[in-house]
């Protein structure tokens, strides 16, 4: 995963290490993070461009499991506080209101047997799904836990405070632990399945959790499967109107297509890229001057398996289903890529973004 923080491209891995920063237009090496604590920090911290601060997670096989930080807008580490688990968990993501930050305690995780043997074997336990609410500078004495459905969640779009509620969208996985994919070579069809969107079933999801009651209601908010979504950054921690989610290729780590929701008006709008073009993840674009939330662009890299070259493609959000306005070649055929990231250069300059 990649961000951009105090001016400079934050790269960070999944069950955590070392996060590497270079600098977001030259691409030179700056080294290893300062502010890197020892368990590490997990991709996807998340970063809030009305304040600058960068909040992230980590966790480990040893107690208390979890941490949870901040990071300033100089890159300063300014809070850190353990998140204390049951035990090891793989999450992947988490995300942010105005004033809390969400983290997550999903029922797939190693099994804990044959993690005493060295082997990390991924399996789904009869337990529900829970999330730790904490305000963004709690402690673990301030966090309230949330149970939910099971499931397993790789990403979350955005959340913020309604009335009593904390309100939150993110890709709800029907089947956390799928089959065996067919048509892949033994020992690799676990794994594509977990790679797999239509095996694990990921449906654009909202989960409500009323911080008066302690009580979760939750549900579908597309029969879709969806996931790898984003919104404009200037809105998260704060109420959304527009999501855009990828699709993907049954049976392939590809994503062929895109999605716009208004999730005020339940209304949506899809692009389907020609067969063997596929895309990135695509960041939200504002356009210079935008007044309106979808007033921008997504932003995409393109591979075309038909032509073996590269492209990158602008899509004007405001006219969706029209598809790219702008194509730009690129020199030379890239990889098919998973995680995106966009700043503006007032972004990068000062750190944050007007309100």
């Amino acid at each position: 995963d990649v961000v951009i923080h105090n001016g400079k491209a934050v790269s960070t891995f999944y069950q955590c290490g070392e996060a590497y920063m270079l600098d977001p237009e030259t691409m030179e090496q700056l080294g290893v993070a300062s502010w890197v604590p020892l368990d590490g920090v997990s991709a996807h911290p998340k970063t809030d461009e009305r304040t600058g601060e960068m909040l992230f997670f980590n966790y480990s096989k040893h107690a208390p499991y979890m941490h949870y930080g901040v990071i300033d807008k100089d890159g300063k580490q300014v809070h850190y506080t353990p998140v204390p688990l049951p035990g090891p968990r793989l999450p992947h993501d988490m995300t942010f209101s105005e004033n809390y930050s969400i983290l997550n305690d999903f029922p797939l995780f190693w099994d804990t047997d044959l993690l005493a043997k060295g082997y990390h074997a991924a399996r789904i336990h009869d337990l529900p799904s829970r999330f730790a609410v904490i305000p963004r500078y709690g402690s673990e004495a301030d966090i309230r836990w949330f149970e939910a459905d099971p499931t397993y969640v790789l990403h979350f779009l955005n959340a913020y405070e309604e009335g009593d509620e904390i309100v939150m969208d993110g890709y709800f996985q029907e089947v956390p632990m799928p089959e065996p994919l067919e048509g892949h070579p033994k020992g690799m069809d676990r794994m594509m399945a977990y790679l797999d969107e239509h095996s694990f079933k990921s449906k654009l999801h909202r989960w409500r959790f009323n911080l008066k009651t302690g009580e979760t209601t939750e549900g579908h908010l597309d029969d879709r499967v969806l996931e790898f979504g984003v919104i404009n950054n200037r809105y998260a921690g704060r109420k959304n109107r527009y999501c855009y989610s990828t699709t993907t290729k049954p049976g392939w780590f590809l994503f062929n297509g895109f999605v716009k929701h208004d999730l005020e008006t339940g209304e949506s709008w899809q692009i389907t890229l020609p067969e063997g073009r596929y895309a990135s993840e695509s960041p939200f674009v504002p356009r210079i001057g935008a007044t309106d939330e979808d007033d921008g662009y997504l932003i995409s890299f393109v591979i075309d398996e038909n032509a073996g070259t590269s492209e990158c493609i602008l899509v004007d959000c405001k006219k969706f289903e029209e598809g790219p306005v702008c194509r730009i070649a690129l020199p030379h055929k890239i990889s098919s890529g998973t995680h995106a990231c966009w700043a503006d250069r007032a972004y990068i300059k000062n750190g944050v973004v007007a309100a």
